[in-house]
């Protein structure tokens, strides 16, 4: 029985040894008690093999086991976040950027999404001119477009209807993730410049968005919230099939987790700011 999973670390592919045509490297950040992983897809064969398309994939895992926003190092987290999101974002932004926090903000393990959006300092609604004047203020669009079954209408369609008449720079989506590792459960942050094909860790794999079907660079970000029964418990029984498992905190983990991707977002597209003046401005 395969474990799902949207955590391009725990791929067995890699966790085998077998890599060939995939970069790895692992490093941590002590100040902000973070453990890194860096993972660069680079061939159609090692794609293939792992399930994921070629790109660049970081994890980065809170050696405290919680991305608290109360503790010490969460600025720093945030900032070192941040770098990693503006390193995969183009150089030149002047387009905007548009922010999709995508999953059901009714069901506490699928809202990291929408909470992160409604963190998002959202700039686009003023006018370029005065943007240009503050400096210090990209021009952003935030969007929480809810599932399918509320809508009735893909992800996909609706954010590329939105691109296709805002023309942003870049798309930056927010998701809850699946794992199949327990120790990655809400301690985990995964970035990666591919896109995301939402519910694929859940079995319920809805439209890609990726840049390929957007047209334009697309940035995915989230945080593990369930794992697969099956790949913790390690049974191989039928009736476990497609149940998942989430922390009885997970309300805590949600919360915290979408604060953190929000603030480094906002970071990374508003470079002129500092955390106190963002935290100002998107509460």
């Amino acid at each position: 029985m395969s474990a799902r999973t949207d955590i391009a670390s725990e791929s067995s592919y890699i966790t085998s040894g077998e890599v060939r045509g995939v970069i790895k490297q692992e490093e941590s950040a002590p100040s902000a008690a973070l453990d890194i992983t860096r993972i660069e897809i680079v061939t159609d064969e090692a794609a293939k093999g792992i399930g994921r398309s070629k790109g660049r994939y970081l994890t980065i895992r809170a050696a405290d086991g919680s991305f608290e926003e109360d503790a010490a190092c969460f600025n720093e987290r945030a900032l070192l976040l941040s770098q990693e999101i503006a390193a995969l974002l183009p150089s030149d932004i002047s387009g905007g950027v548009l922010f999709a926090g995508l999953g059901n903000r009714q069901i506490t393990p699928d809202s990291i999404g929408p909470l992160a959006a409604d963190k998002i300092l959202a700039t686009r609604h003023i006018e370029s001119r005065v943007l240009s004047q503050l400096g210090a203020l990209a021009k952003v669009s935030a969007i929480s477009p809810g599932v399918l079954a509320q809508t009735g209408i893909e992800n996909a369609r609706l954010l590329k209807l939105i691109a296709g008449d805002t023309k942003p720079s870049a798309l930056i989506v927010c998701d809850a993730f699946a794992c199949s590792d327990m120790g990655n459960l809400g301690t985990t942050v995964q970035l990666c410049d591919t896109g995301i094909s939402p519910g694929s860790g859940v079995g319920n794999c809805r439209a890609e968005i990726s840049p390929s079907s957007m047209g334009l660079p697309c940035i995915a970000i989230g945080i593990p919230t369930v794992a697969d029964i099956a790949a913790v418990t390690g049974a191989e029984d039928e009736a476990l099939k497609g149940l998942m498992i989430t922390p009885s905190r997970i309300d805590t983990v949600v919360r915290h987790g979408a604060a953190l991707i929000a603030l480094a977002v906002n970071l990374a597209v508003h470079k002129g700011l500092t955390i106190e003046e963002i935290n100002a401005l998107s509460t």
